[in-house]
């Protein structure tokens, strides 16, 4: 067993500049699954791959953890060269809950795809060829540069994107770093001076104790080389584990057809004044078998107020054939996603042969402090704006709004998703504007990497660009912050300018009608967001059930409340109520406790002892 040297575990808890030994003797385990003469380590380099590109390898390096101390901020500097060819390879931040502390790297299928349990990973793929089959797997239609970075979380790819400067073949400065806050982490990677991601919320992370693995394969038709040297781990800002979320679930498994077309559903969500950090909200496409419906259908989750309205809140698209697990921060909506909340989820009106979607649904309350709270919420514009003619354009649907602003606002986020549709609308760029207080922002309705969706591949034509959306894929909501176009007004004008279809150039402009069949599916939303006010911790006792003729059920606490405090002392968890309880039977008098029924704040007093409840930690 390869052991690691002092001096190795010295130069990386110390954070040195200067690189570790690199030798196989300084704790670094080398583990081949493939063909080839495997990993090596030589003068400085750590090289993946055998130098010979023997097709067919799977290798992978591996270092040891320098503890098991959980840190919220993480670095990996070195210089990497990959080589034109293919696979690729990956850096992968192993869970050491899941992988252990020490030994080798996990056996991973694909270094391209490192879906590894509970851990982060940064993947580099060289290879994927032009393609203009039309219902191919493949989806590289348009011969993109084949220099594609994604990230991965627990099993799952998140994210893929073309890096923008050229890296392959030569030596070429590689940064990863990634910074676990609450509800996720911020992951940035740069590849010869230009960031792929900068500052990428990947939702859904849990903050965990790891160590780094690199790996790397080649396919059996392609090669690559895949090396890295100047090797630099950092990391700072040492915490305990975080407090696991509050899950809601919402659906389970809902399946629609032509008479059950969509679900509804109430839940009692956290009271308005529970401070939480973020709160996602997971949504899933199961295998339906002979029930799964073959098309890509418009879907949303939307919130159902008192008076029956509809607020569409994360629209999708469903894939063709093909499993979806969407996460997504709904933290903006959190005015709304408090007590008794009731919401509806559906994919579709009509569908083909009666099959419709199985669905699931649900949210995570993620524990932290805001540094600003969301508290306001004005919907803007709601539903389809339809084409209709040249000079229409979409334009008598967006009526010009006025908000008033009131003084606790600190910022504002204009929050909105629109997605294109007829032949026209969903293939068709369309340039749009939103003018705040006479701030212009610009943009163009338009995605052109649905071939880089991850889950993929898909039946039909997921692979092509659109206007605003791609099959299997939520939609994402074009942001913006129009803070300073709000600074020292008493309303917000908001206007939003469209601009008829250009078919300048193009061989054979559609017909007039054709364009005018064009529609937009929109939903936009101002928020407001003020300094924390009267926010407190989320309690974390939870009463599951209380015995009869117990003192808790004399006092009239109830199934459902939460333990805040006993005697005074905060509640965190089962070891401080027990301590709470023992130092109470000591002093031999009353205690006061606290308890909390939704957003009401309960206080009794009890006998010191057991108070006859069942209890979880949430």
């Amino acid at each position: 067993m390869l052991r690691p040297s002092l001096v190795f575990l010295a130069a990386i808890s110390l954070l040195l500049a200067t690189p570790p030994p690199a030798f196989a003797g300084d704790g670094v385990r080398l583990s081949q699954f493939g063909a080839g003469d495997g990993p090596s380590v030589a003068e400085g380099v750590y090289r993946v791959l055998d130098a010979a590109g023997t097709k067919s390898q799977s290798n992978a390096i591996a270092f040891p953890a320098l503890d098991g101390d959980v840190h919220l901020k993480h670095s990996v500097r070195c210089k990497l060269r990959v080589n034109s060819g293919g696979d690729g390879g990956a850096f992968a931040f192993l869970n050491t809950s899941e992988y252990g502390a020490d030994g080798p790297a996990p056996f991973v299928k694909s270094w391209v795809e490192p879906n590894l349990k509970q851990s982060l990973a940064i993947a580099i793929d060289v290879h994927n060829p032009k393609n203009e089959e039309m219902f191919g797997p493949w989806g590289n239609y348009r011969g993109m540069p084949e220099r594609e970075v994604s990230v991965h979380w627990d099993g799952r790819e998140i994210v893929k994107r073309v890096a923008a400067e050229e890296f392959r073949d030569q030596w070429t400065d590689c940064e990863i770093r990634w910074t676990f806050v609450a509800g996720g982490a911020l992951v940035t990677v740069r590849l010869a001076g230009a960031a792929v991601f900068d500052e990428h919320f990947v939702p859904g992370v849990q903050a965990y104790a790891g160590r780094l693995a690199v790996g790397a394969g080649t396919r059996a038709d392609a090669t690559t080389a895949f090396d890295f040297k100047d090797l630099k781990v950092e990391r700072s800002l040492k915490r305990p584990a975080p407090r696991a979320p509050s899950h809601f679930e919402v659906f389970n498994h809902v399946l629609t057809n032509n008479k059950k077309t969509a679900y509804e559903a109430s839940v009692t969500l956290p009271p308005r004044n529970w401070e939480f950090g973020r709160v996602i909200m997971t949504i899933e496409i199961h295998d339906a078998g002979p029930n799964w419906d073959e098309w890509d259908r418009n879907g949303e989750v939307s919130l159902i107020t008192e008076d029956g309205k509809k607020l569409g809140i994360v629209p999708f698209i469903t894939s063709y054939r093909t499993t979806c697990f969407w996460q997504v921060d709904v933290t903006h909506f959190r005015p709304w996603l408090a007590g008794k909340t009731k919401f509806e989820i559906r994919a579709g009106t009509t569908f083909y042969k009666n099959r419709g979607y199985m669905m699931s649904m649900a949210l995570d309350f993620h524990h932290g402090h805001m540094r600003q709270e969301p508290y306001r919420i004005e919907p803007l514009w709601l539903g389809t704006a339809r084409y209709k003619t040249a000079e229409n354009h979409f334009q008598d649907f967006f009526t010009p709004r006025e908000i008033a602003i009131d003084a606790s606002m600190k910022r504002a986020r204009l929050f909105t998703t629109t997605t294109g549709h007829s032949q026209i609308g969903e293939f068709t760029p369309s340039k749009r504007a939103i003018v705040c207080n006479e701030t212009r922002f610009t943009n163009t309705l338009w995605r052109d990497d649905c071939y880089l969706n991850p889950n993929r591949p898909q039946f039909g034509t997921w692979k092509f660009s659109r206007a605003g959306w791609a099959p299997g894929d939520v939609v994402r909501p074009w942001i913006l912050d129009v803070t300073k176009a709000l600074e020292g007004a008493q309303l917000a004008a908001v206007t939003y300018e469209t601009q008829p279809y250009d078919f300048t150039g193009a061989p054979k402009p559609p017909a007039q009608k054709e364009i005018n069949k064009a529609s937009h599916v929109v939903r936009s939303y101002l928020v407001f967001y003020r300094e924390p006010e009267g926010l407190m911790a989320p309690p974390a006792l939870l009463i599951t059930g209380v015995a009869r003729g117990s003192a808790a059920r004399k006092a009239g606490l109830l199934r459902g409340d939460y333990l805040a405090s006993y005697d005074g002392k905060p509640l965190n968890n089962l070891a401080d109520l027990r301590a709470a309880i023992q130092g109470a039977a000591k002093a031999g008098k009353n205690v006061a406790i606290v308890a909390y029924r939704g957003a009401r704040k309960i206080e009794v007093e009890l006998a010191p002892g057991r108070m006859g409840v069942n209890l979880s930690v949430q």
